[in-house]
């Protein structure tokens, strides 16, 4: 009986030897120690999914463009109003044609002559027919330019008499005085019966209330014969 109990008494003493073995190769674990492994793991996990989660860039519209204003140039407006000068270009007299003329004289109404505003007025020159063709009816003067025309805007004015080679005539032209002051000229030039302008050409020249001046130089060029 005391032999049996021998062997068991060992048996618990080498299971017993185990268990604190066992229990020795396994340490306590400190809870302090513990918490702070897991907040450890919790702030890296964080920490990555941070990491991955793309951060919201705010993108600005383009500023828009503010137009820059260009100044306009300034435009030199005339003062004053007034007739305005009409230019008629005359044809070339054809080389076949026997039409001439000279001027002689200003009959009336002399370069410079001081008018009123609005007073009606006859110009008359004195020509000589320096051709060998006989000027009839259907020759006239006729307006070349300038800013005085005729009475009513009538530029052209027929002879009133059949004029042969070597003779003298005068030729009128009825005119109003404009309105406003100033100096007022024109060109005038004898008008063949077939469309051409031959001879020498002619002025008229008032002064409305200002000064008396010069009569312009006259700037028609001739063009191709119509």
């Amino acid at each position: 009986m005391k032999l049996l109990k021998i062997p068991i008494i060992f048996t618990i003493a080498i299971l017993f030897s185990i268990l604190l073995t066992a229990c020795a190769a396994k340490p306590t674990v400190d809870p302090n120690q513990k918490m702070t492994e897991i907040a450890s793991t919790v702030q890296a996990q964080l920490t990555q999914s941070a990491a991955l989660i793309p951060t919201a860039t705010q993108t600005l519209p383009p500023p828009t463009a503010t137009p820059t204003m260009t100044p306009v140039p300034a435009t030199n407006t005339p003062t004053g109003t007034g007739p305005t000068a009409t230019k008629i270009t005359f044809p070339t007299q054809p080389a076949s044609s026997t039409d001439d003329s000279k001027f002689i004289a200003d009959v009336t109404i002399p370069d410079g002559t001081s008018m009123k505003a609005g007073e009606q007025f006859i110009k008359t020159w004195r020509f000589q027919n320096t051709g060998k063709t006989t000027w009839t009816t259907d020759y006239a003067i006729q307006y070349l330019e300038g800013n005085l025309e005729g009475r009513n805007g009538v530029l052209t004015f027929n002879l009133t008499q059949n004029v042969p080679p070597g003779e003298f005539v005068d030729v009128s032209v009825l005119f109003t005085a404009p309105t406003q002051a100033g100096t007022y000229s024109s060109y005038w030039k004898l008008l063949s019966s077939r469309g051409y302008y031959f001879g020498d050409p002619v002025s008229v020249n008032i002064v409305v209330g200002v000064p008396t001046s010069t009569v312009p130089p006259l700037t028609a060029t001739p063009s191709s014969t119509p």
